[in-house]
């Protein structure tokens, strides 16, 4: 994976017109799902076009790429989440932990002040993989821009892999640390965030064996190892500013704004992702919709 890929993957590629005109006819036979898209899953319509495109995707994701994204060009505003819904169910089986689409979007608070995931607010996310439950890990995360901001929200994407191969080289003792096993704090709405959760929820940033895979929330970290009683220490905190600055390193990264009705899908394990803060917002305010998917159970071709 190198910038030019990365870069090449950043410009977004068209829906084709079989899968536009698939999902018009489908709005049109299901006005339930137009107003709905969590309706697909119990109506399972049989969807080849999409299906088609869903398998180019899935290939890019999981090829050299490491993400896709695709543009809605051509397809009517309000047919654009059901498309988007149906690309993501006929990619791979999507984790309901939040619903099938899940609104991110600024609810006015802090997650500095209350446990509550950054997305929830306008702030700068940082490079992450998302979920810090040690049971629930997406393989895929996408995202669908309805309304982007007017300044800031930027999207960001870096290969994991090469920030690791390149700590092996220049800091393995930071590597070392980083394949320790450590708590995060329990953010998930709803969830128990009592004592004995939390420090059930840990597992490493990074995994080598049996595949990479990278689990990266440096905030819900620090808190929960906090509340944990068991602070981090300097090695390790060094050891995750050194994770830090090679994810900023800009031969493994990207930055471009996610336009509306764009759609992102990225490799959850091998990428980390992220966005600027943002200020002012359109009327309505920022909206995506995120969706989580578990590609070990993707749907069948």
């Amino acid at each position: 994976m190198t910038t030019s890929t990365l870069q090449e993957a950043a410009v977004a590629r068209p829906l084709p017109k079989d899968a536009i005109d698939e999902i018009v006819r489908l709005g049109a036979d299901e006005p339930e799902a137009l107003r709905e898209p969590e309706a697909l899953l119990a109506l399972r319509p049989d969807l080849p076009a999409v299906r088609s495109f869903a398998r180019t995707v899935r290939e890019r994701t999981y090829g050299d790429f490491g993400f896709d994204v695709i543009s809605s060009e051509g397809l009517p505003a309000a047919y654009r989440r059901l498309a988007y819904a149906a690309i993501g169910i006929e990619y791979a089986a999507p984790i309901l932990r939040y619903g099938l689409l899940y609104a991110v979007a600024d609810r006015g608070e802090s997650y500095l002040e209350k446990q509550i995931p950054v997305s929830m607010t306008r702030a700068d996310t940082g490079m992450h993989t998302d979920s810090s439950a040690r049971d629930c890990v997406p393989g895929v995360v996408a995202l669908l821009c309805e309304r982007p901001s007017l300044d800031g929200g930027m999207s960001r994407i870096a290969s994991a892999v090469q920030a690791c191969e390149w700590l092996a080289l220049h800091d393995p003792k930071a590597l070392e640390l980083l394949q320790k096993t450590y708590i995060r704090d329990v953010v998930t709405p709803g969830m128990d965030k009592g004592l004995d959760s939390l420090k059930r929820n840990r597992f490493p940033v990074v995994s080598l064996e049996p595949e990479f895979q990278l689990r990266y929330m440096r905030y819900w970290i620090e808190k929960g190892q906090e509340r944990a009683g068991a602070p981090l220490s300097g090695d390790v905190l060094a050891a995750f500013d050194a994770l830090d600055a090679a994810l900023d390193r800009p031969e493994f990264g990207v930055t471009f704004r996610l336009e509306a009705g764009q759609m992102l899908f990225v490799d959850n394990r091998r990428l980390v992702h992220g966005r600027d803060a943002y200020g002012s917002v359109p009327s309505g305010g920022r909206l995506l919709w995120r969706m989580w998917l578990d590609e070990h159970h993707a749907c069948s071709a």
